[in-house]
C-alpha cells in the first residue's frame, strides 16, 4: 500500500478512499479543497498503481496495513473517512476492526451488504472483460468509460487498468460480494452518512441505505435525484462540498 499525505499533520485527519479501479487523482479537487484546514490522507489499495502491478489480496489484510501505519505515525484518532463505491468496503472494514476511533464516516454508493453468487459471477465476467478491452484501447469500451470517468483524470484511471491484473479484480469483487456491515456498531459513537443516487447502476447502493438507515438510527442519508452510481462526486464536486461541510466544518460554523 502506498500512503500520500496533504497539508498540515498537526490538523485533524481526514482519509479519502478511492473506489475499485479508480486512480487516487480522483481526489484532486477534494485535496485542494480541504488541505488548509485539514490533514488528507489517501491511501492507494494494492493493485491500483499506475506505473506497477502488484496483487490485491483481501479488505481486511489492507485495513490492517493501513491501522498500522496510521496508528504508528498519528496515534487512533481519525476525524473523518469518505469513501467512493467499492472503498467503502476497506472504510467499513475499518470501523468494524475498531483499531482507529473514526469520529465521522461518509460512504459514496458503497455497496455494504452481500451478494449471491450470481452477482459475483455477473460482476466478475463484467470487469475482466471490460478491463481487458480497456487494456485493448477498444474504442467502444472507452467512449463508455468516459461516461464515468472525468477527462481530468480519465488518462490516470487508463494507467490504473494497464497495471491491474486479473487477480486484483477477482479479489476485489469476492471481497465485496461476501462482505456484510455488522449491524451492532453503534458503541463506537461513530456518526454515520451515506450518499446515492437513484439511477437504476445505485440499485446496490440504496440497498446499503436501507440497511444503514435500519440500523443506524443516527445515520444520515443523502440522496441525489436523477444520479447514476457516484456521478456527483466524480462530475459535480461543488455539490459535495456542501454536503461535506455540513458533516466536518459544522464544528466551526
Amino acid at each position: 500500500m502506498e500512503v500520500l499525505e496533504f497539508g498540515d499533520k498537526s490538523k485533524r485527519k481526514i482519509v479519502l478512499i478511492h473506489g475499485f479501479q479508480m486512480p487516487y487523482q480522483m481526489w484532486n479537487k477534494y485535496i485542494d479543497y480541504y488541505k488548509s484546514d485539514f490533514h488528507i490522507i489517501v491511501p492507494i489499495m494494492p493493485g491500483h498503481y499506475p506505473n506497477h502491478a502488484e496483487d490485491f489480496i483481501s479488505f481486511s489484510e489492507t485495513a490492517e496495513e493501513f491501522e498500522g501505519y496510521s496508528i504508528s505515525k498519528y496515534g487512533r484518532d481519525v476525524f473523518a473517512v469518505y469513501a467512493m463505491s467499492m472503498g467503502g468496503v476497506f472504510a467499513a472494514t475499518l470501523w468494524q476492526n475498531g483499531r482507529l476511533k473514526i469520529e465521522n464516516l461518509i460512504f459514496d454508493g458503497s455497496p455494504l451488504t452481500a451478494l449471491n453468487r450470481f452477482a459475483e459471477k455477473m460482476m466478475l465476467h463484467f470487469y475482466l472483460k471490460v478491463t481487458h478491452k480497456s487494456q485493448q484501447r477498444d474504442k467502444k469500451t472507452l467512449e463508455q468509460a468516459r461516461k464515468t470517468c472525468p477527462e481530468d483524470f480519465f488518462d490516470d484511471f487508463l494507467k490504473v487498468l494497464d497495471a491491474m491484473t486479473d487477480t486484483t479484480i477477482r479479489n476485489c469483487i469476492k471481497g465485496v460480494v461476501n462482505f456484510q456491515l455488522s449491524d451492532n456498531l453503534d458503541n463506537q459513537n461513530t456518526n454515520i452518512y451515506y450518499y446515492h443516487g437513484t439511477k437504476i447502476n445505485e440499485f446496490l447502493a440504496k440497498k446499503s441505505a436501507h440497511f444503514i438507515s435500519k440500523h443506524y438510527k443516527n445515520s444520515v442519508i443523502t440522496c441525489f435525484q436523477g444520479k447514476s452510481h457516484c456521478e456527483t462526486m466524480l462530475f459535480s464536486p461543488q455539490l459535495i462540498f456542501k454536503e461535506l461541510d455540513k458533516v466536518i466544518r459544522r464544528e466551526s460554523s
